[in-house]
């Protein structure tokens, strides 16, 4: 039986490979999954780059970014299945929680409120002389990074100066909020729900209601062990079809949340992941808000590589290192999302949805004009929040 190496970082979105290797689903296809835990994404990165691991549960960034050369070595990989989209959480320390409330008079109700309340305590800060608030990503190249950008633009927040953000890895984000180190973070669950479960962190929006169809992470290998291990390749990614099609229905939620709790995964309450299977999250320690899309692991196609997103994501790559996009570089990034392979696997999908990204606010993404796409992303709405709007 062949043995396949997948490197994991311990989050809910590694569902679908911890479930393949679990469930019986790889072995079905001849193979055997060897999963490793890993504590960050540079050593994911890293590990595959070296060949210690086959395949990995990576960032959707990530992927690009090693492809493209960007903070690291040159190497091409691919993608040829999507593990899910959303996911994320927006949590910032319960002192600025309360201060948006006392601001807005209430608990924000969407995004787009507690980003201008958000904006508004910003400004007061920067008037005062304070330091600018510290915000936690999981990676530079990360699809968290772009949210909270995309989340602090809707209230007209410079995320070039009002603002830092610092690399911290997920499972040490709840800890540095409560030790002060940061002030807020974007990251998948389970560490936003473990954050208001200690009282010290409240989640102000979640990542499904900014981006619709956010490429959250995805099942990367080498380009070169990708076209060298064609037939392993195929099984994999019906075993992993298999599996995400397993975690996508709501009967096995409970099943699912009771093996990712266990403490060779990711180690906490199974209520905590059922938390954001099902979308019903307690975003302070009185309230809760929900959202069916919270997570989405298998449903609407999501698993299928969409190369329109990985131009999505080059664009916003470039947006972040605020670099013009360069016609070379978005071949090189289109071509990483492998739908090829895995229209081989699993045949052609019944459809492709209008808009790869969905933003709920804008600005509307266009794969066929990168250029405009970034010049859409330097307005700014304007900064307004006022008690009982």
């Amino acid at each position: 039986m062949k043995t396949v190496h997948i490197g994991y970082i311990p989050l809910m979105d590694a569902a679908v490979p911890i479930v393949a290797a679990e469930c019986g689903f790889a072995e079905r296809e001849g193979l055997k999954i060897e999963l490793v835990r890993e504590v960050s994404w540079a050593n994911i990165r890293d590990k595959l780059i070296l060949g210690m691991f086959d395949a990995a549960h990576m960032l959707a960034p990530l992927a690009v970014a090693t492809s493209l050369g960007l903070g690291h070595v040159k190497l091409p990989i691919s993608v040829p299945f999507v593990l899910n989209s959303n996911g994320n959480c927006i949590t910032i320390s319960t002192a600025l929680y309360r201060a948006i409330t006392d601001l807005l008079g209430h608990p924000p109700a969407n995004a787009k409120e507690s980003a201008k309340a958000m904006a508004v305590l910003i400004e007061k800060r920067k008037r005062s002389g304070a330091e600018p608030l510290n915000f936690g990503v999981v990676f530079p190249f990360s699809v968290h990074a772009f949210l909270i950008r995309h989340w602090l633009r809707l209230g007209g927040v410079d995320t070039q100066t009002d603002v830092q953000f610092v690399v911290v890895p997920p499972p040490f984000t709840t800890q540095s909020l409560s030790n002060g180190l940061i002030d807020g973070y974007c990251v998948g669950d389970p560490w936003n729900s473990r954050a208001v479960e200690a009282g010290v962190g409240c989640i102000a929006a979640f990542g499904a209601d900014i981006c619709e169809r956010g490429p959250d992470k995805i099942l990367a290998m080498r380009g070169k062990w990708a076209g060298e291990n064609e037939d392993t390749v195929m099984r994999l990614l019906r075993a992993m079809k298999a599996a995400a099609a397993w975690c996508a229905e709501e009967g096995n939620y409970q099943n699912l949340a009771d093996l990712l709790s266990q403490a060779q995964f990711i180690n906490v309450a199974p209520r905590t992941i059922m938390h954001g299977l099902t979308g019903k999250m307690a975003v302070s320690l009185t309230e809760t808000r929900s959202n069916p899309n919270f997570i989405n692991l298998g449903r609407f196609e999501i698993n299928r590589p969409d190369p329109r997103q990985a131009l999505w994501i080059y664009a916003e790559l470039m947006h972040v290192l605020g670099t013009p996009v360069r016609a070379d570089q978005a071949q090189l990034a289109e071509a990483v999302y492998r739908c090829d392979l895995f229209d081989a696997a699993l045949g052609p999908p019944d459809s492709i949805p209008l808009d790869p990204v969905g933003l709920k606010n804008g600005p509307t993404f266009r794969s066929h004009d990168l250029k405009g796409y970034l010049t859409d992303l330097s307005f700014r709405p304007s900064m307004s929040a006022q008690k009982g709007s």
